[in-house]
């Protein structure tokens, strides 16, 4: 373990942005975190994953940033249908998932090549083509910095839902570090969740039509191929907003004034907003300022072309939330987290 100073944290964030940390470590067992925290205990703390989620607003980060290095996966407990595995938090997130489907475990195809780490996993209830991290999360081992304790927390103490979860709420944030997520995967399944048109269209393209774990992972990497910037060749962290959500009638008042808007059921008086169709229709798509701008094939991403700062891209962002709020009287929340 090496504590650094005045480290750039450049190529530990997927906007690019030239941000330093006053100090910088990275941890790979428990007792390094143990240790960290009783060298630093007032000072700021930023715990770390791969930084595909964050956005800087400075250049300067004026605590301590502990990147995540715990790694290791195994599994836990098995039967002839079903099997428990342990992933700790510093694993990346697709590799653990290709792990899983090598060994014929199912319940995570539809979450490849999501960019991240398992820790951050759970945080986000990250999701993707009808699946979220909490239909397969059993539990969550969490070390709590203010009692300098190990917790477990169940899957209903998570309280996960739709890209939002009990870490990311105000009060538990920097005071929980998750070290490791359990999950009930499947040894034998009758039926793929391939309820997405854009998977059956390429698994059509593919020329499969009784499709394994992994056809349907590597379905979605030629989806997610085509469809989103690689952050190593442009900034980027992903979605940058939460698809908001509306009741039905609402939804029917919106669709008559502005026919382009999408949506999709969530539940019987429910609908889940596209923020795609919402950001094209103020007229935003392809819109660039600066080196900031909108990703051509997915309004819903933003981009560092060069080298745009934080606060650009978050002043980008607000003048798209506010031209939403203005023309639909709807909030648009960030996916991204922000880091002041």
């Amino acid at each position: 373990m090496f504590i650094k100073q005045n480290f750039s944290l450049k190529k530990f964030n997927t906007f690019g942005i030239n941000v330093y940390a006053r100090y910088f470590v990275k941890v790979k067992r428990i007792e390094e975190i143990q240790k960290i925290l009783n060298i630093y205990p007032s000072i700021p703390k930023l715990f770390l994953g791969n930084g595909s989620n964050i956005l800087f607003l400075k250049n300067y980060y004026p605590g301590l940033v502990m990147k995540m290095g715990i790694k290791g996966k195994k599994v836990i407990q098995e039967n002839d249908y079903q099997v428990i595995v342990q992933a700790f938090a510093g694993e990346n997130w697709n590799e653990f998932v290709n792990w899983t489907i090598k060994k014929g475990f199912g319940g995570l195809e539809n979450l490849s090549f999501i960019p991240g780490t398992v820790g951050a996993a759970p945080i986000q209830n990250i999701g993707a083509y009808g699946t979220e991290v909490k239909d397969t999360l059993i539990k969550v081992q969490a070390y709590e910095t203010y009692n300098r304790k190990i917790r477990e927390f169940t899957l209903e103490e998570c309280q996960l839902k739709y890209r939002d979860s009990f870490f990311k709420h105000p009060h538990c944030i920097n005071k929980f570090i998750i070290l490791s997520v359990f999950f009930l995967l499947r040894k034998k399944y009758k039926q793929l969740n391939t309820s997405y048109v854009e998977i059956q269209k390429e698994l059509e393209n593919m020329n499969i039509k009784m499709p394994t774990i992994n056809d349907l992972s590597q379905a979605i990497f030629n989806i997610r191929h085509r469809k989103l910037p690689n952050p190593k060749k442009i900034g980027n962290a992903g979605s940058f907003f939460i698809n908001p959500v509306v009741g039905i009638l609402d939804f029917n008042k919106l669709k008559y004034k502005h026919p382009t808007i999408t949506g999709y059921n969530i539940s019987n008086n429910q609908i889940r907003l596209s923020a795609n169709s919402l950001i094209e229709n103020i007229g935003w798509k392809r819109k660039k300022i600066g080196n900031v701008g909108i990703y051509k094939k997915k309004p819903i991403i933003l981009v560092n072309y060069g080298k745009a700062t934080g606060m650009e891209i978050y002043s980008f962002s607000e003048t798209i939330t506010k031209n939403i709020k203005k023309k639909f009287g709807i909030p648009l929340s960030r996916e991204v987290n922000v880091i002041q």
